[in-house]
């Protein structure tokens, strides 16, 4: 990969700053050094309405991320960082509308550069954090800024629409409150069904610091949604979301049916053997699988995480960490977390 660069030089150091590339690519991997220096900065508009990036990676010597340094960049989904960025300008991700994940490897004790990308991005998005005692998932729906103005008062007033800027505010410089995080689930359960469901899959998933009280309630939820979030997570193509459901028995006989038959469709075989062995195991859903046009022996992966996961940096078994922390949710127990602020019970 080619890089546009330039050197610069301190009173005490040197190091390069990207200015941009010039070849096309979908896994974009920003260098950790260029000609034996470091690559610590990414300069404004570098990288600017580019519409063949799908990943990007940068590296963990990277402090400053210029403005609007990947705006615009409408095939993103997905981008690593680390917490050592500590200039982070305005736009960097302003218009990357398809970013579904942002996945942050963290020291755990400051989360202002979540905040700062949280807050100036307005679509849904996940936040993938790689604490030092786990990982944890947090999805935070999308919402709204609303400015009108008041003739009367000579003012221009403004409103957030949705509930994803109340989501955003759980996250502080040194902390993320978790519990207030659960407590809103109620709204985006009214206003967005559908993506309260990935939010309750999630939680129940990587249950970092989640009561007994807020399991029972994400749970219950997918339980009633049961066919809505199945199919939502076949055609997502999300493998390890509807081997969760289906493992921790959510999903009913007629949403597996309906989910396998999307899953046919859609020729996704892993998630097709994964519904055939359920449907086989309970008695539920078609027991031939000629019957909804699947191979008989489709492969079946048995590995916690994704491709995708391990060529975007996150560690081999970092998926695994939902299972170290079930135990504790399935007993009711709230997990204790450093650092985080008691609330009371909502």
């Amino acid at each position: 990969m080619s890089f546009l660069y330039r050197v610069r030089e301190t009173a005490s150091s040197a190091f390069v700053e990207i200015e941009g590339s010039t070849a096309q690519t979908e896994y974009l991997m920003i260098p950790g050094s260029i000609e034996g220096l470091p690559v610590c900065r990414i300069a404004g508009h570098a990288f600017e309405g580019r519409g063949d990036f799908r990943e990007v990676y940068i590296p963990d010597t990277v402090k400053e991320l210029g403005s609007f340094a990947f705006h615009n960049c409408g095939s993103l989904r997905r981008i690593t960082m680390y917490d050592t960025v500590q200039d982070y300008a305005h736009g960097v991700l302003r218009h990357c509308a398809h970013l579904e994940e942002v996945i942050l490897h963290s020291k755990g004790a400051d989360f202002s550069l979540l905040k700062q990308v949280l807050e100036a991005h307005e679509e849904s998005v996940a936040v993938v954090l790689h604490l030092p005692d786990g990982v944890v998932r947090l999805p935070f729906p999308d919402y709204t800024l609303i400015a009108s103005e008041n003739t009367m008062a000579r003012t221009i007033q403004f409103a957030y629409e949705g509930g994803g800027y109340a989501y955003r505010q759980c996250v502080r410089k040194r902390e993320i409150r978790y519990r207030e995080y659960d407590s809103l689930f109620s709204f985006v359960a009214h206003d967005d069904p559908d993506y309260a469901a990935e939010v309750a899959a999630d939680r129940l998933m990587y249950p970092r610091c989640l009561d007994g009280k807020a399991e029972k309630i994400y749970e219950a939820f997918l339980m009633e949604h049961d066919r809505e979030a199945l199919c939502r997570f076949v055609r997502a193509g999300d493998t390890e979301k509807v081997q969760w459901m289906v493992r921790r028995g959510i999903a009913g006989g007629a949403a597996v049916d309906d989910a396998l038959r999307i899953a046919s469709e859609r020729k996704e075989t892993q998630i097709c053997a994964i519904l055939i062995d359920t449907a086989a195991d309970t008695g539920a859903g078609p027991g031939d699988p000629a019957a909804a046009g699947v191979p008989a022996d489709p492969p079946v992966s048995t590995a916690a995480g994704t491709a995708a996961d391990s060529s975007t940096g996150i560690p081999e078994g970092a998926a695994a960490d939902p299972g170290e922390n079930a135990g504790a949710a399935a007993e009711g127990k709230m997990r204790v977390c450093p650092g985080m602020l008691e609330l009371e019970d909502w």
